[in-house]
Protein backbone atom coordinates (compact mmCIF):
# COMPACT_ATOMS: atom_id res chain seq x y z
CA UNK A 1 0.00 0.00 0.00
CA UNK A 2 0.68 3.66 -0.01
CA UNK A 3 1.37 5.29 3.46
CA UNK A 4 -1.12 7.43 3.92
CA UNK A 5 0.50 9.43 7.01
CA UNK A 6 3.63 10.58 4.33
CA UNK A 7 1.08 11.52 1.12
CA UNK A 8 -0.80 13.80 3.30
CA UNK A 9 2.22 14.95 4.86
CA UNK A 10 3.38 15.47 1.03
CA UNK A 11 0.04 17.06 0.07
CA UNK A 12 -0.23 19.40 2.44
CA UNK A 13 3.84 20.58 2.05
CA UNK A 14 3.05 21.44 -1.62
CA UNK A 15 0.32 23.09 -0.48
CA UNK A 16 2.02 25.10 1.57
CA UNK A 17 4.87 25.80 -0.91
CA UNK A 18 2.07 27.12 -3.78
CA UNK A 19 0.71 29.32 -0.86
CA UNK A 20 4.21 30.27 -0.26
CA UNK A 21 5.22 31.22 -3.46
CA UNK A 22 1.30 33.31 -4.25
CA UNK A 23 1.93 35.51 -1.21
CA UNK A 24 5.17 36.20 -2.65
CA UNK A 25 3.95 37.57 -5.63
CA UNK A 26 1.39 38.93 -4.21
CA UNK A 27 3.82 40.84 -1.53
CA UNK A 28 5.84 42.08 -4.59
CA UNK A 29 2.80 43.11 -6.39
CA UNK A 30 1.43 45.32 -4.00
CA UNK A 31 4.43 46.13 -2.34
CA UNK A 32 2.83 46.65 0.89
CA UNK A 33 1.08 44.02 3.30
CA UNK A 34 -1.27 44.72 6.19
CA UNK A 35 -4.29 42.94 7.67
CA UNK A 36 -6.70 44.77 5.99
CA UNK A 37 -5.33 43.25 2.76
CA UNK A 38 -7.43 39.85 3.52
CA UNK A 39 -10.69 40.88 4.44
CA UNK A 40 -13.98 38.01 4.96
CA UNK A 41 -15.11 38.95 1.66
CA UNK A 42 -12.09 37.54 0.16
CA UNK A 43 -12.06 34.45 2.69
CA UNK A 44 -15.65 33.29 1.36
CA UNK A 45 -14.84 34.10 -2.43
CA UNK A 46 -12.70 31.41 -1.82
CA UNK A 47 -14.73 28.71 0.21
CA UNK A 48 -17.07 29.30 -2.61
CA UNK A 49 -15.26 28.97 -5.34
CA UNK A 50 -13.69 25.44 -3.61
CA UNK A 51 -17.64 24.39 -2.84
CA UNK A 52 -18.88 25.38 -5.85
CA UNK A 53 -16.47 23.77 -8.41
CA UNK A 54 -16.35 20.57 -5.97
CA UNK A 55 -13.71 18.64 -4.27
CA UNK A 56 -11.42 16.55 -6.38
CA UNK A 57 -11.93 18.67 -9.69
CA UNK A 58 -9.39 20.99 -10.99
CA UNK A 59 -11.35 21.67 -13.76
CA UNK A 60 -14.44 22.58 -11.73
CA UNK A 61 -12.59 24.60 -9.77
CA UNK A 62 -11.37 26.83 -12.75
CA UNK A 63 -14.62 27.32 -14.01
CA UNK A 64 -16.19 27.93 -10.60
CA UNK A 65 -13.37 30.69 -10.54
CA UNK A 66 -14.52 32.12 -13.32
CA UNK A 67 -18.22 32.12 -12.37
CA UNK A 68 -17.64 33.79 -9.09
CA UNK A 69 -15.29 36.79 -10.11
CA UNK A 70 -17.85 37.21 -12.91
CA UNK A 71 -20.66 37.09 -11.33
CA UNK A 72 -19.29 39.75 -8.63
CA UNK A 73 -18.26 42.11 -11.41
CA UNK A 74 -21.84 41.86 -13.04
CA UNK A 75 -22.98 42.88 -9.86
CA UNK A 76 -20.83 45.52 -9.20
CA UNK A 77 -24.07 47.90 -9.42
CA UNK A 78 -25.94 46.13 -6.63
CA UNK A 79 -23.57 45.93 -4.15
CA UNK A 80 -25.36 46.35 -1.33
CA UNK A 81 -27.33 43.05 -2.66
CA UNK A 82 -24.63 40.77 -3.58
CA UNK A 83 -23.88 39.24 -0.55
CA UNK A 84 -27.38 38.17 0.01
CA UNK A 85 -27.61 36.44 -3.50
CA UNK A 86 -24.19 34.83 -3.18
CA UNK A 87 -25.05 33.53 0.64
CA UNK A 88 -28.31 32.30 -0.82
CA UNK A 89 -26.54 30.64 -3.89
CA UNK A 90 -24.39 28.64 -1.49
CA UNK A 91 -27.03 27.33 0.34
CA UNK A 92 -29.44 26.32 -2.80
CA UNK A 93 -25.65 24.67 -3.80
CA UNK A 94 -25.06 22.81 -0.68
CA UNK A 95 -29.37 21.11 -0.99
CA UNK A 96 -29.24 20.96 -4.78
CA UNK A 97 -25.25 19.64 -5.69
CA UNK A 98 -23.70 18.83 -2.21
CA UNK A 99 -20.19 17.39 -4.22
CA UNK A 100 -20.33 20.44 -6.29
CA UNK A 101 -21.29 21.41 -9.69
CA UNK A 102 -18.48 19.04 -11.23
CA UNK A 103 -17.40 17.88 -7.95
CA UNK A 104 -16.99 13.20 -8.43
CA UNK A 105 -15.19 10.93 -6.13
CA UNK A 106 -14.30 8.44 -8.56
CA UNK A 107 -11.86 5.05 -6.91
CA UNK A 108 -8.29 5.26 -8.73
CA UNK A 109 -7.68 1.59 -8.13
CA UNK A 110 -9.65 -0.94 -8.76
CA UNK A 111 -9.51 -4.42 -7.76
CA UNK A 112 -10.43 -7.23 -10.29
CA UNK A 113 -12.79 -9.48 -7.64
CA UNK A 114 -13.08 -8.95 -4.15
CA UNK A 115 -10.43 -10.12 -1.43
CA UNK A 116 -10.52 -10.82 2.21
CA UNK A 117 -7.17 -9.03 3.67
CA UNK A 118 -6.00 -11.15 6.91
CA UNK A 119 -5.97 -9.27 10.12
CA UNK A 120 -2.10 -9.13 10.74
CA UNK A 121 -1.79 -6.72 7.34
CA UNK A 122 -4.68 -4.48 9.07
CA UNK A 123 -3.94 -2.12 11.87
CA UNK A 124 -7.16 -2.06 13.34
CA UNK A 125 -6.68 -6.22 13.78
CA UNK A 126 -10.21 -6.92 11.52
CA UNK A 127 -9.67 -8.07 8.07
Amino acid sequence: GINTTTTKLTAFATGAMFGGFAGAFFATRQGFISPESFTFHESALVLAIVVLGGMGSQLGVALAALAMIGGFELFRGLEQFRMLVFGSAMVLLMIWRPRGLIGHRAPSVFLEKPTQISSSMVKEGHG
